[in-house]
């Protein structure tokens, strides 16, 4: 039997440790989110990591060492805002890396909007054969829109949403003409436009564009969406 035997003595720690939030994206409305991270050394085996800053583990002494991966699913912490997320990786022999981190924003506010019109009818003859309404809004917002939907809880996206053309006239505006536009159909993209509370924002529905896109007699239930311009969410 040798009466001898190697031991490596390693004091150095994990290098070229990062880690990147949704692919280093600058914002996003959703508290999941994956994190990429990577490690340069080149013998990865029975390395480990420790994240914190998340939902599960808001500060280090909240976080274990867990087998190293490249990809991780966390969960941010509520409330909007500026999150954190930090990771260290340790080898075989648990010496430590530097600590990494990324940023992103969080945003899952909704913008709210109020829509000021009373039910009516519209006939296809001229002189009845329009309605308005006035809406206001509690963000700035850099789009809006006006829909034919099934219910009063659908969202901006849903497949069975209907788009009002502009071909008989229907469109959107501002009191001081800001937001005019012939460009009704999907949905209205403009400049940052100002919280506005006083409902001094209007649309036009015209009969016969109700009429183009759903035909056949009866009540068509509208319902206006606007676009927040800091987080990109369309009010519910």
């Amino acid at each position: 039997m040798a009466n001898y035997f190697n031991l490596t003595l390693d004091t150095i720690g994990p290098s070229g440790v990062s880690v990147k939030i949704n692919g280093d994206e600058e914002s996003t409305t959703s508290t999941s989110a994956v994190l990429t991270i990577t490690c340069s050394d080149a013998d990865l085996t029975d390395y480990q990591m420790k994240i914190w800053g998340t939902a599960t583990a808001p500060a280090e002494e909240d976080a274990v060492w867990e087998t190293f991966q490249e990809s991780k699913n966390i969960t941010l912490p509520t409330y909007d805002g500026i999150k954190t997320v930090y990771v260290r990786v340790r080898d075989d022999v648990w010496n430590e890396s530097v600590t990494a981190s990324d940023t992103i924003t969080l945003y899952t506010k909704l913008p709210s909007v109020n829509f000021r019109m009373v039910d009516g009818k519209v006939s296809l003859v001229e002189g009845k054969n329009s309605a308005g309404g006035n809406f206001g809004f509690d963000e700035n917002i850099d789009a809006a829109k006006i829909m034919i939907v099934k219910d009063i809880n659908a969202r901006h996206d849903d497949a069975t949403n209907i788009s009002i053309p502009a071909t008989n006239g229907s469109f959107m505006f501002k009191d001081d003409d800001s937001l005019l536009t012939k460009e009704f159909e999907g949905y209205m993209e403009f400049e940052n436009i100002l919280c506005d509370c006083e409902f001094m924002n209007y649309c036009i529905i015209q009969a016969a564009d109700i009429a183009a896109v759903s035909p056949g007699d009866g009540v068509k239930l509208l319902k206006v969406f606007v676009r927040s311009a800091e987080s990109g969410n369309w009010s519910a």
